[in-house]
């Protein structure tokens, strides 16, 4: 079966609603296999307007709407404190639709990321996930690079893997 092709780029600040709706729709369904990850009532518009404001949040689109989303910061203090300024590009909150699991979505935005971030000489992507999610990301071409416990500032302690993957070229 051919996978759909996907419109790649970033929100439109019209798009808040939308946007926020993919990120509410992941954080309820993951609730149905584990504990919760991410507070649907925190990823909300409020959320999301200042990120898509400051062009960080990328979208795949198909013709029946935003089918997956996620963030894209150029530094990571939080998860990544320990790494020198201007390597990597970061990935937060990917997200999917529930009708399109199993398209290919997570692989389509993350190699676009990945083009994003070779145009700005980053050579880099990172990320951190709770570490049960890790082999999903090496199966997108990601390595563990270690294991850390983490304070973040609205999250509060956790424990995250954090993981990256060197782009070509």
């Amino acid at each position: 079966m051919a996978r759909p092709k996907f419109d790649l780029g970033f929100a439109e600040p019209g798009e808040a609603f939308a946007v926020a709706e993919v990120l509410q729709e992941a954080a309820r369904w993951i609730t149905t296999w584990r504990s919760q990850l991410w507070d649907p009532a925190l990823v909300g518009e409020s959320f999301v307007t200042p990120i898509i404001a400051r062009g960080q949040m990328l979208t795949a689109r198909t013709a029946g709407g935003i089918a997956g989303v996620m963030i894209l910061l150029p530094e990571d203090p939080h998860f990544w404190p320990d790494r020198p300024p201007g390597e990597a590009v970061y990935l937060h909150k990917l997200a999917v639709r529930r009708a399109h699991a199993g398209t290919g979505v997570p692989a389509a935005l993350i190699d676009h990321a990945a083009a994003l971030a070779r145009a700005q000489d980053r050579r880099l992507l990172r990320l951190d996930c709770d570490p049960p999610l890790a082999p999903f990301y090496e199966g997108l071409g990601f390595r563990r690079v270690d294991e850390i416990d983490v304070r973040h500032p609205e999250a509060g302690p956790m424990r995250v893997a954090r993981m990256e993957r060197r782009i070509a070229g």
